[in-house]
């Protein structure tokens, strides 16, 4: 029997407050190569270093993921300068592997592609970051919210907007509460701005930019390998409305996501003054992580090192996603199965010991490299 959900507002998880070697089967198509080390020619010190240390992490994630307190489900990636120095696949029961290429819902991982829209909106001059969002929904006879919601405070989860006939939450820019309302309203002013279906803005913008492996699309929810709640046992089917899309509606695969990271960290997408703005902390947000901060559709650490995450949650299916421009990495989690979010430690412990392993591979390089008083590449 299969569980059909009408993705409405399901997407849950920012509301909560708080092998050997280094390539693990099975790698896909021609990134087996990249990824298992056969055929790279370490002929310096400093490349024999490279290979020492992606063993080293692999090994840290394969014991991670052994020692784990629940079973994972679905795929692990880690890239850096463009190549695949890590990748984990594991199935539910008997179905198939999960590849690198299977698509999944992104959940509130839609929100950093969301965002960048909204800022190259703003870098286009279509609207300002300060702007109220009322006069924009009334020019289409729209349902008006809290008068001084401004578009930067919605994207930054500032707002405290709340349903229609309800008071706002709390004074506008004042606190930080998670919501996918508002970036349903994001989603709204940009199809007042630009006359075209959100969902078509989103395509077109991946496409115009080559990141394939992502893709919006309204209604029933097609080709995505099954996703399992683990509580019910049920698998999951999803038919998206408009009011999940923006937030938490999108499907992609471990390949789209890595490529779209890269490409919006690496300053492909967004004009300099615009992905500064995305990336810059607002406002601090309750999480079981230490000073986290949420930026413009993207969680920002600075403990250590520049951080940018992301996590995503709907019925069936789970997500991490993390940024280092500064070395070039990117690792992402995609699960088809979920785990009682209630339960935060089962849930997302896992998410949070990978994270740790690398977090401590980077700040180690990074005090190496200090040590040496000379640049180096990053051996992560």
């Amino acid at each position: 029997m299969k569980m059909s959900v009408l993705a409405s507002s399901l997407c849950l998880l920012g509301a909560m407050a708080s092998g050997s070697g280094f390539a693990s089967e099975p790698v896909i198509g021609d990134k087996a190569e990249q990824a298992s080390g056969e055929g790279v020619n370490l002929t310096s010190a400093h490349d024999l270093a490279i290979g020492e240390a992606f063993a080293e992490i692999g090994k840290a994630f394969d014991t991670i993921i052994a020692a784990n307190e629940r079973p994972f489900y679905g795929v692990i990636a880690l890239m850096q300068h463009g190549e695949l120095r890590y990748v984990k696949s594991n199935p539910y029961a008997e179905a198939a592997a999960p590849t690198l290429d299977s698509r999944v819902m992104l959940a509130s991982q839609s929100k950093m592609i969301t965002a960048a829209l909204v800022m190259q909106a703003v870098s286009q001059g279509k609207f300002s970051l300060e702007d109220k969002i009322n006069p924009y929904l009334a020019s289409t006879n729209l349902p008006a919210y809290d008068e001084g919601i401004t578009i930067a405070q919605l994207l930054s989860h500032s707002s405290g907007i709340a349903p229609q006939g309800k008071t706002n939450r709390f004074k506008p820019g004042s606190d930080f509460q998670y919501s996918n309302l508002g970036y349903q309203v994001l989603a709204q002013l940009l199809e007042i701005t630009y006359q075209q279906e959100f969902a078509t803005l989103v395509n077109t913008f991946l496409g115009e930019h080559g990141v394939e492996g992502i893709e919006a699309r309204l209604g029933a929810q097609r080709g995505l390998i099954q996703g399992i709640e683990i509580a019910s046992q049920e698998p999951m089917e999803y038919e998206v409305q408009m009011n999940l899309l923006p937030g938490g509606g999108m499907t992609g695969s471990a390949t789209g996501l890595l490529n779209y990271l890269r490409a919006l960290h690496g300053g492909k997408l967004l004009s300099k003054e615009a992905y500064q703005a995305m990336v810059s902390p607002k406002i601090l947000r309750p999480h079981r992580w230490q000073q986290l901060y949420y930026g413009f559709g993207v969680q920002v650490s600075q403990l250590g090192m520049n951080e940018y995450s992301h996590s995503g949650y709907l019925p069936g299916y789970q997500s991490l996603s993390l940024s280092y421009p500064e070395s070039d990495t990117y690792l992402v989690v995609l699960e088809n199965a979920s785990w009682p979010i209630d339960e935060s430690n089962q849930a997302f412990g896992l998410h949070d010991k990978l994270r740790r392993a690398v977090r401590e591979a980077l700040m180690a390089d990074s005090k190496l490299e200090n040590n040496a008083s000379a640049p180096t590449q990053s051996r992560l």
